[in-house]
């Protein structure tokens, strides 16, 4: 039966939805992942679960953006609500710092370098997100999953095509996962 009445949700309790299934993703979908890959990157499969979870929290955020840019006080009061949980999960897990490095050519692969100074976990995060963002601009004749997903695997510790190919859907399923969700609510400031 269709239904013309949408439930109402607030932006915070919205948020926290988004950010619990971001968290939760190791958990309830990262057996498979250890399986294929844990021995395969230079960082343990724990620091490789927690990059994950800074990938679907980029993924998360920029889906928001694109998919609220018509409501742009729904659209801050959501991102500013699903950013508070993010900073806190980087600060309770210290997020590391990405390591220095360069685009190789007008390739999607990134060449990481020399890890720098621990800095502040809310620093690290933010130029985590600034080159998922920066990976977006590159190489528009592929898809935004396969474009952060080289960086992921750099970060990680891989050149693997197979992790490359197992992580370039989750982009687009955040993106299709919020789209029905917000198709599904009304959304409260």
């Amino acid at each position: 039966m269709l239904s013309f009445f949408k439930r109402s949700i607030s932006a915070a309790d919205l948020a926290l939805v988004m950010w619990e299934g971001t968290r939760d993703w190791p958990t309830k979908h990262g057996s498979d992942l250890k399986d294929t890959f844990e021995g395969s990157c230079e960082l343990s499969i724990e620091e490789v679960f927690e990059e994950f979870v800074y990938f679907l929290a980029f993924s998360t955020d920029y889906a928001l953006w694109c998919q609220l840019k018509e409501s742009p006080a729904i659209q801050s009061a959501v991102r500013d609500a699903f950013a508070v949980h993010v900073e806190q999960f980087a600060k309770q897990r210290n997020c590391r710092p990405v390591p220095s490095g360069a685009w190789m050519d007008d390739s999607l692969i990134w060449i990481p370098g020399e890890t720098t100074d621990a800095g502040h976990p809310l620093t690290n995060l933010r130029r985590r997100f600034d080159l998922y963002a920066q990976s977006l601009s590159r190489r528009h004749d592929r898809s935004a999953g396969e474009r952060t997903a080289h960086l992921l695997a750099a970060w990680c510790g891989t050149l693997d095509i197979t992790f490359i190919l197992c992580v370039t859907p989750l982009f687009l399923g955040r993106w299709n996962g919020i789209q029905a969700i917000l198709g599904s609510f009304k959304i409260k400031p």
